[in-house]
């Protein structure tokens, strides 16, 4: 259902009102839908610790909000919020890729592939990507994701596909017919030949590639070894990369860039192994000083993925050398405590903002299901099976709660200070001049948006990079 076809050719207080009523009728169009049992939250909005199950009730929380939502044939769902720049198409695919890592991962860690999401209502994850994965890249579906094209954001999401058909391959790919597998491979293999951002979206090529190679022989290699060491050239040293070329530092190197790196290593592990566990280790060193049981120093772009904060300390614990469990598992509950404390999630999706939504910040290329990356912590956390080491482990302090510091971090140039007392970690910046305001979504461009479907919320990037410090306990988005 395209959220335009509702709308008439009218302007000012008309324009509003065809808006609303869209909005209205959409609504409507979702309420016999099964419902979201916001009960599973409770274990992170108190004051105990947060057990192994009750990350899994939060996982079928979100299992529970795409059901809700999905889609005739289950490749995407119709979430409420913040349309994208991209169109609504994508906007709907978003919910099926950002969601499937998160099926994959459970199923790939050993849980029980059929899920208990609703009184009387179990699903199978296996089946559900399966079914969605044929109906995306099918050209005779009327759920087709769609052909890519140069800059395209099912690059991006192509990325997600690729890594769930990887961890169920057992599961789903092995399972496939040769015809399908040939569907799913050619939709894939668009990836290759386009031209793509010049920052974090390298990677997204490189891993479809190593999933085809690892699944159906597939030969990119040397486009693949091209986007690689473009990346590469991204490194500035301490484990930290600039996302593109020259200084450009920000929340990527954790959520983006090495999330990807370590998929890649666990697809094919010996790809350039020794720098990839190395730059981890490195950027771990510095990057845990940034973790507060208030949040976090927020700054930069795609603010709604802030959950996926600690999974630079998660994925040490696939280390055998460098894991430390129980910081990492701090981490991992401070963080979605915080925010499930703060209205980070609803009616079974991430809010798009850092405390609740806030299109100030909300990225125009972001919609409805974009801020599911943040679920990119879950997913590293479950990928641990349930005997793990990491669910055994006793949370330990972070390092602001055991004591002050001041860290520098010489190839971001960013300075870090820690205040035991109040639990304030504040980033310094080397270039930042004063607080640059936030400016407001003018309420002409709402009506104008949410008539058309598209985006033009304030972009802010002054007040997200070019500020001179970042604090946690004072973020710069506010939080009420």
């Amino acid at each position: 259902m395209r959220r335009n076809l509702l709308i008439l050719p009218v302007l000012g207080t008309g324009l509003l009102l065809a808006a609303l009523l869209a909005r209205t009728v959409l609504a409507h169009s979702h309420a016999q839908h099964p419902q979201v049992d916001a009960g599973l939250l409770l274990p992170f909005q108190n004051s105990a610790v947060p057990s192994a199950d009750n990350y899994e009730g939060l996982a079928i929380y979100f299992m529970q909000g795409f059901e809700s939502r999905k889609t005739k044939n289950g490749a995407g769902a119709e979430y409420k919020g913040m349309p994208s720049f991209h169109g609504a198409e994508v906007d709907r695919m978003e919910a099926f890729s950002r969601m499937a890592p998160l099926w994959a991962s459970w199923v790939a860690s050993g849980r029980q592939n059929e899920v208990k999401v609703g009184t009387g209502r179990t699903i199978s994850l296996t089946e559900t990507f399966r079914r969605g994965l044929l109906a995306g890249t099918d050209p005779r579906s009327k759920e087709y994701w769609g052909e890519m094209h140069d800059g395209d954001q099912r690059i991006v999401e192509a990325s997600d596909i690729a890594l769930s058909l990887w961890l169920m391959r057992a599961q789903v790919w092995q399972k496939f017919t040769s015809t399908e597998k040939q569907q799913v491979v050619a939709w894939l293999q668009q990836v290759n030949g386009k031209q793509i951002p010049d920052n974090n979206w390298h990677l997204f090529v490189v891993l479809v590639d190593a999933v085809l190679k690892n699944l159906s022989g597939g030969d990119n290699a040397a486009e693949s070894q091209r986007h690689y060491e473009r990346i590469k050239s991204f490194y500035r040293g301490d484990g930290w990369f600039s996302d593109g070329p020259g200084e450009m530092f920000d929340y990527y190197n954790a959520w983006g860039i090495h999330y990807q790196l370590f998929w890649l290593q666990q697809i094919d592990p010996a790809w350039d192994r020794d720098f990839i566990s190395q730059a981890r280790h490195e950027f771990v060193s510095s990057y845990r000083y940034l973790m507060t049981p208030n949040g976090m120093p927020i700054m930069g772009r795609s603010v709604c993925y802030r959950m996926a904060a600690p999974v630079p300390l998660l994925l040490e614990q696939f280390d055998s050398v460098h894991g430390q469990p129980g910081e990492a598992r701090r981490a991992l509950d401070a963080t979605w405590g915080y925010f499930l404390q703060h209205h980070g999630a609803n009616d079974g999706n991430i809010t798009q903002g850092y405390c609740g939504s806030d299109a100030r910040v909300l990225d125009n290329y972001s919609g409805p299901a974009s801020c599911l990356w943040g679920l990119r912590s879950l997913i590293v956390a479950l990928y641990s099976p349930r005997g793990s080491e990491f669910w055994q482990a006793s949370p330990t302090r972070l390092p602001v709660e055991s004591s002050d510091f001041a860290v520098e971090i010489k190839s971001s140039g960013w300075r870090l200070t820690g205040n035991k007392r109040t639990g304030e970690v504040e980033i310094q910046m080397p270039r930042g001049a004063r607080a640059w305001p936030l400016e407001s979504y003018a309420k002409a461009a709402q009506a104008k948006d949410l008539a058309t479907g598209s985006a033009s919320r304030p972009d802010n990037h002054a007040a997200k990079y070019e500020r001179a410090s970042y604090s946690s306990n004072y973020p710069f988005c506010g939080c009420k």
